[in-house]
């Protein structure tokens, strides 16, 4: 059990990245047209790698279904929230209230009685 937490985390970590990553190439993406301005602004070095983590998180999963049941597997990726909270709280500077961090935590909770 204790190696499936480790991937777990391992494993949010890089979908929480991947996130980020997302939201910081789409805010370079322009304003919506039927340009090749448009399309090309969608070539950025921030969504190419947030597409690549990913894929890391993605094979990482993939590990993990293979290894353990989807009912114990799917449940433990929501750690992904709350580094994605972090990560947008410490990076991106967005305020993040405290209901929404009661909500985590309730996932959280839900995520601790699945691992037991």
């Amino acid at each position: 059990m204790f190696k499936l937490i480790i991937t777990a985390i391992i494993q949010s970590a890089f979908l929480a990245i991947a996130q980020y990553f997302m939201k910081v190439g789409m805010d370079r993406v322009i304003d919506y047209s039927m340009s090749w301005a448009f399309f090309r602004s969608f070539m950025n070095w921030q969504l190419g790698l947030s597409l690549l983590l990913y894929i890391v998180a993605m094979v990482i999963y993939m590990f993990m279904l293979k290894s353990y049941s989807l009912s114990l597997v799917y449940p433990l990726t929501s750690i992904s929230y709350i580094f994605t909270i972090l990560l947008a709280m410490f990076l991106l500077g967005e305020t993040v209230p405290v209901v929404r961090w009661v909500g985590v935590l309730f996932v959280m909770l839900g995520v601790g009685l699945i691992a037991r």
